[in-house]
């Protein structure tokens, strides 16, 4: 059994609860078979410093002028939170003002925000190497206003004339020529042999669904290409054991309805044909000759933990997957494994063993193949960069 409960902790740690958080109230990406910490391990060795809650890249500039701005203030380091927070709080209204309809983050909520911009990118600033200490978003503005310009990257561009400096201010997410320049060279500096770095360096940004159908994916470095090959690799196999979770709670409910139709039934219906397209779609050759031990130690070079007992689940996904041709709709073994799985991890909570939490389900988690970010967020990033100007 997991929970997470509100302790004595500092400003990070509460910063990366909270991230956790979000990603578990966005319901179809919810990560019920423990597949995360490969996932995110993938995702940050391709796209260093993002995060699936990022929107837009010029985030990156507009949080460090907001805290310069508030550091530069002379009171205590209360008060300069709560102009760094008026800042933010001003920022949505900027945006909307000057036209963003999509992607400002508050957009919403306005004066009742709880995840700031400056909490949403401030690990990536520190990955891009923007911000140049370890230190909460407390500590930064606990630092005195001669103190504050030694806490962000040299060459850091100055804020628009009149940035926020009125209650009718406007701003965009348009970057500047210089600036795209300055988050181009963080990144060559910081991230130099990423895919991230690679793609902003392009002058163009294709559209396209998953990273690996990428046009120019056959020029790639071969250490770049290999992380994509088991990113898309991952991202296969795994959706299949994500589907069968999905159509095995689905039959599970329609059979507590008390009658031979219900949306429960007819969602069990769609998740046995979408399974059965998996499965006719899963290149067999392109799983048998899979690495997964090369898989097991590039994660080693991340944050991420990948636990023993999850390395074993997807090695025997893999194994049934292949002895199955991918026949797993009816398989005893490929549902024992998932079931085993969502229980170990779910405890008494298990929508298997749980009638509640099964009623309480919203009949989706996990549906979607895994995009390592790629969608919207990267994209749209490297989007920034290329039409900058």
């Amino acid at each position: 059994m997991s929970f997470l409960a509100w302790i004595d902790f500092d400003q990070a740690d509460r910063d990366r609860t909270r991230r956790i958080m979000d990603l578990f109230g966005q319901e179809d990406s919810r990560d019920e078979l423990g597949l995360g910490s490969v996932r995110d391990s993938l995702s940050d060795l391709m796209f260093p410093g993002t995060s699936t809650i990022q929107t837009r890249l010029r985030y990156m500039l507009f949080v460090p002028w907001i805290y310069r701005m508030a550091g530069s203030h002379k009171g205590t380091a209360a008060a300069r939170r709560e102009v760094a927070r008026a800042l933010e709080i001003r920022l949505i209204e900027a945006l909307v003002r000057g036209g963003e309809s999509q992607n400002v983050i508050g957009s919403a909520a306005r004066e009742k925000l709880k995840r700031l911009p400056s909490d949403v990118y401030w690990a990536g600033l520190l990955t891009f190497g923007i911000r140049r200490f370890q230190g909460s978003r407390n500590a930064c503005l606990e630092a005195t206003p001669a103190e504050m310009e030694a806490l962000w990257a040299a060459g850091l561009p100055t804020a628009p004339e009149g940035f926020l400096d009125a209650p009718d201010s406007e701003a965009v997410f348009a970057l500047s020529e210089d600036e795209a320049g300055f988050l181009r060279d963080r990144l060559v500096q910081s991230a130099p042999g990423s895919l991230l770095t690679l793609l902003s360096r392009k002058t163009t940004a294709p559209d396209c669904d998953m990273i690996w159908d990428h046009p120019e994916r056959a020029d790639w470095p071969p250490d770049i290409a290999k992380v994509v090959e088991h990113a898309e690799r991952f991202s296969s196999l795994m959706h299949g054991a994500s589907l069968l979770y999905n159509l095995m709670l689905s039959r599970q409910a329609a059979g507590m309805q008390g009658t031979t139709k219900s949306i429960w039934h007819d969602r069990a219906d769609t998740y046995a044909a979408s399974l059965e397209k998996w499965a006719e779609d899963t290149r067999l050759g392109h799983l048998a000759d899979w690495d997964l031990s090369d898989l097991w130690l590039l994660t080693r070079t991340t944050i991420h933990n990948v636990k023993p007992h999850s390395r074993r689940f997807i090695e025997d996904w893999r194994d049934i997957m292949l002895r199955t041709a991918g026949q797993v709709l009816e398989n005893p073994e490929a549902h024992r494994l998932v079931r085993d799985r969502e229980v170990r991890l779910k405890g008494p909570k298990s929508r298997f063993h749980n009638e509640g939490a099964l009623m309480r389900w919203s009949g989706a988690s996990g549906t979607a193949p895994l995009n390592y970010r790629w969608t919207p967020v990267v994209s749209n990033h490297l989007k920034d960069l290329v039409h900058a100007g």
